[in-house]
């Protein structure tokens, strides 16, 4: 089943400077697992050391939040996970 997934320009250097990678997984934490076994060292970007997604991290699918099931949340062929950066500050 093929994913496509859009990376945020925070991480476009660990990607090679790729904006869309297509990748397989059954959901969005299959999908961050095949990314990470393409561009080593992304999930550290987006993971803390318990294993959990940062705080400023959002997954969206075909434009749509995933919180709260986020890891487990499931994809289809086809889907487009979009990883965000929020901004925060006043």
């Amino acid at each position: 089943m093929s994913v496509k997934v859009r990376i945020h320009p925070f991480l476009l250097h660990l990607t090679g400077g790729q904006e869309i990678v297509e990748v397989e997984g059954k959901n969005v934490g299959q999908c961050l697992d095949s990314l990470e076994a393409r561009f080593p060292g992304l999930k550290s970007q987006l993971f803390d050391k318990q294993g959990q997604l940062h705080g400023y991290i959002e997954i969206y699918i075909n434009e749509h939040t995933t919180y709260p099931e986020e890891l487990n949340y499931p994809v289809n062929d086809g889907d487009e996970v979009t990883i965000l950066f929020m901004a925060a500050g006043g």
